[in-house]
């Protein structure tokens, strides 16, 4: 389509009038005739700025929400990352309470005067006791563990004194000797208590049963501490006469068990020393 152009009259002639526009234009032509005035029906020639300024402000919400979604995403993540060592950690810390017990429950060795005997913790007092019992093939001797872990060796009858006498037996005597081996290589406190039957004596060596079995533990923890150089502070000797009967005094054979010396290594250390200590003040 050919436009008209408004040609400028030379200096000092007539001003030309204004060509109308056509009556007839299509809406292209309205919106980009170029310049600034208004068409002919009030029309700006800038109307596509509003669709283009909504699509814009579409564009802004749509980038500000994926800007948020990403951000939502990169926290949980960062979460989870700072949580997982926790985990970690818990899984990976495992108790190990067996090698405490194991040290805790070992005991300390304990020195002994003789280098060449077994050290306190290899030392099985009832065991070696009962051993000592079967290697001196004696008779009517009792070996029990008491309730406090205490252990009883008890020898009754006529196996270390003849009827109404305090001396040792000869046969008795390696009884003794390996006994006393057995309680050197311990700590511990030795209680040697002496019995009778019922049958009082009167003599003037021993004018009750109270100094015969008072007479006889003592004859028996002096043998034991002679032949093996045993602290004789780790022992307490005790006569309890006829007031401890093993059995009912009925006849000749239960007598015999009541007449008795009971060696008693106990789970004591020092109380024997202390006790002394005591009555001594």
């Amino acid at each position: 389509m050919m436009r008209k152009l408004n040609v400028t009259p030379p200096a000092g002639g007539p001003i030309p009038p204004k060509v109308a526009a056509p009556a007839h234009r299509t809406t292209a032509e309205r919106l980009f005739d170029g310049g600034d005035s208004l068409l002919d029906d009030d029309t700006m020639r800038g109307n596509w700025a509003v669709p283009w300024s909504d699509l814009m402000m579409t564009m802004f919400v749509l980038f500000a929400a994926l800007l948020a979604a990403q951000s939502l995403h990169g926290r949980g993540e960062q979460k989870k990352q700072q949580q997982a060592p926790e985990v970690q950690v818990q899984v990976q810390v495992q108790p190990q309470p067996v090698e405490i017990e194991k040290n805790v429950e070992q005991p300390v060795p304990v020195p002994t005067p003789d280098k060449s005997v077994e050290p306190l913790t290899q030392i099985n007092v009832l065991a070696r006791s009962r051993e000592a019992v079967r290697e001196s093939n004696l008779q009517n001797v009792e070996i029990a563990l008491l309730d406090d872990q205490s252990v009883k060796v008890s020898v009754q009858g006529p196996m270390f004194f003849a009827q109404g006498k305090a001396d040792l037996r000869p046969e008795v005597t390696q009884f003794l000797d390996r006994l006393s081996q057995i309680i050197g290589q311990t700590p511990y406190d030795i209680h040697i208590v002496g019995h009778t039957d019922d049958r009082a004596i009167r003599t003037s060596m021993f004018p009750s049963n109270w100094e015969l079995s008072l007479v006889r533990a003592s004859r028996v923890a002096r043998y034991l501490i002679d032949t093996s150089g045993i602290d004789p502070a780790r022992f307490m000797v005790i006569g309890r006469g006829e007031f401890e009967p093993a059995s009912a005094n009925t006849d000749e054979q239960a007598r015999a068990l009541n007449r008795r010396v009971e060696i008693i290594i106990t789970r004591d250390i020092g109380k024997t020393r202390g006790a002394q200590g005591a009555v001594g003040q």
